[in-house]
């Protein structure tokens, strides 16, 4: 299958993981080649925001856009690690959880920018929750756990994203803008 085709099948997938309706997970491909159409789909999105921001405000630079790139690699890591984590302790399988949560991943990265500049700043975070709920939908629907268990893994992931988002900001600012 194509990339498109798995996008689309994707797209498909989360309106029925968002509704809880049955055969959601069949829609994407939980697979090793589906983590890398889901992954190469995240950074398209983050390229597409950067050439978009680029376009309305200008070219920020190479080293910006280095960092944006390494910045939003972090980030999706850093559910990647939540996610084998979490499918470790659980005897889960880790890929089939990774594919539906990096198309999360673009699909609020690609919705931030156009509601940034609708509602504010402010929808980054607003966006965290979307995202949070999203996660939690993963586990459950996909992982087949339990509600407690998929409650704290969304709160676990969103903590580990902010954290991570705090500590880049700590490390490109010099701890500048800290106290």
């Amino acid at each position: 299958m194509n990339a498109f085709g798995e996008l689309w099948r994707a797209i498909i997938g989360w309106l029925d993981l968002l509704t809880a309706r049955p055969g959601a997970a069949e829609k994407f491909n939980l697979e090793g080649s589906g983590l890398i159409n889901a992954t190469g789909c995240y950074f398209a999105v983050v390229l597409l925001l950067i050439v978009v921001e680029s376009a309305l405000s200008g070219f920020p630079g190479w080293s910006t856009v280095v960092l944006g790139l390494i910045a939003n690699a972090a980030w999706l890591g850093t559910i990647w690690l939540v996610i084998w984590i979490t499918a470790g302790v659980v005897r889960r399988p880790a890929v089939a959880m990774a594919v539906p949560a990096s198309y999360a991943m673009a699909f609020v990265t690609g919705l931030s920018l156009p509601l940034g500049y609708l509602v504010g700043p402010n929808i980054v975070t607003g966006m965290l929750g979307v995202l949070g709920f999203m996660l939690f939908r993963v586990a459950r629907e996909i992982g087949k756990l339990g509600f407690g268990i998929s409650a704290a893994f969304a709160i676990l992931s969103i903590v580990a994203l902010a954290a991570v988002r705090v500590g880049l900001y700590m490390l490109t600012t010099g701890m500048q803008g800290i106290g």
